[in-house]
């Protein structure tokens, strides 16, 4: 079966930008991405690179998701600004796993300039710039050559690291093995990950005593989610592990879940606000006697999330808060708190702060008697703790030309 496909449109825009046009006549541009600025320099070099957004006419803000497939889509958003206040433009860019990063820095590098091309239509600039069009003849492509998925949108990785370091007095070996199978459509979501870790570390103490730890980890976890409607999803979770580090020889964990979202679930790029359910059963066969007296137990176990997250121009802002408690003992429990903001609060100057807390009452898997020295040491087990906590945050101001375009990388 072969398809006809309509004449395509390629177009390509060239500026032609004078030797004497100096930096102040230019159209600023302030860009908020995660991608190459450097690059975007050297090929957008008919525009002021802006270092604040507030004197710049354009302002470029591009949000990145990230596919269960490894691919990317980047979300374009340009916003005008002073005299060319009410201009906006959206559209979005999709990469696959399999491009270098040179291929995506091009591809959507070439988008951006496709993007500002009709900020510039506009303005005096148009007289700048020149744009070419082609009209390719119709032409037919067989089914092979694209037009169908012979994976049915699966996407398989499969990988292994081996790391070794070695000093005077200490030393350290990693391996870690894994595979990943995943196929997302609109309707549904399908994931299987088993992955293992081994890790083995040696210290050599002042007396010349030798500390030797291993730990090694399996574990495999697997979900289908399936796409209710444009707020609703439903799920299954299944999970199997084995750890020396968590006192378990065989542990599996089976758990239906249910999420809600406030916005639809289209808008996730800039703004998702999601509260999920999940009740489960777990079985786990321990390698020592635990604190609670159990080489064995079965169990079932509740646990409610709820995540905000917003993507705006101004900042990106994140707080999640999750709780769940067995329920044959709801004093065994865990809450916990995340929180991260990075925000643009005037003129050059943006703030960040991160950070989390969590009570812990549910290590149920401790093995009792005191911990090792090699366990303190050497990180060989999990230790007793009530509750974990962390902080970050800093400032960052930038200030100076705003007409710097001049890429130089030596030395």
């Amino acid at each position: 079966m072969k398809t006809t496909l309509t004449p395509t449109i390629l177009f390509s825009l060239a500026l032609f930008i004078s030797v004497g046009l100096n930096a102040q006549s230019r159209l600023n541009l302030f860009t908020d991405c995660e991608c190459n600025k450097m690059l975007l320099k050297q090929e957008v070099n008919y525009v002021n690179h802006a270092l604040d957004p507030a004197g710049a006419q354009v302002n470029l803000f591009i949000v990145t998701t990230y596919l269960s497939n490894g691919g990317k889509i980047f979300n374009l958003n340009f916003k005008g600004q002073h005299e060319l206040e009410g201009n906006q433009l959206s559209f979005k860019v999709p990469v696959t796993a399999v491009m270098t990063g040179r291929e995506v820095d091009e591809e959507l590098t070439k988008r951006i300039q496709l993007g500002l091309a009709g900020f510039l239509a506009g303005t005096s600039y148009a007289a700048l710039a020149n744009v070419e069009i082609d009209l390719e003849e119709e032409v037919e492509l067989a089914e092979e050559d694209g037009n169908t998925d012979k994976w049915n949108n699966w996407i398989f990785e499969t990988f292994a690291r081996f790391k070794t370091n070695k000093e005077s007095q200490r030393g350290q070996t990693q391996l870690r093995l894994g595979f990943e199978a995943d196929r997302t459509t609109p309707e549904l979501r399908v994931r299987f990950r088993p992955n293992y870790f081994y890790r083995k570390q040696t210290v050599t103490q002042a007396d010349g005593t030798v500390l030797t730890s291993f730990r090694q980890d399996m574990w495999a976890n697997t979900s289908v989610v399936k796409s209710i409607s444009d707020h609703w999803s439903v799920g299954f979770f299944a999970s199997a592990t084995s750890s020396t580090f968590r006192n378990i020889d065989y542990g599996i964990w089976i758990a239906p879940a249910i999420e809600y979202s406030f916005f639809n679930y289209n808008e996730v790029p800039f703004k998702e606000f999601t509260v999920a359910y999940r009740l489960g059963w777990t079985r786990n066969d321990y390698t020592e006697e635990t604190v609670f007296f159990k080489t064995e137990e079965n169990l079932m176990r509740q646990v409610l999330d709820v995540n905000l997250r917003l993507r705006q121009r101004w900042g990106n802002i994140f707080a999640g808060i999750s709780g769940g408690n067995q329920m044959n003992d709801f004093s065994k429990n865990r809450l916990s708190l995340r929180g991260q903001a990075d925000v643009r609060l005037i003129k050059g100057l943006s703030f960040n702060v991160g950070g989390s807390y969590e009570i812990i009452n549910d290590q149920i898997s401790l093995p009792r008697g005191e911990a090792s020295v090699e366990d303190v040491l050497l990180g060989q087990s999990q230790l007793a703790t009530n509750f974990e906590a962390d902080l970050s945050f800093g400032l960052k101001y930038t200030f100076g030309s705003l007409y710097n375009n001049v890429v130089n990388t030596r030395l």
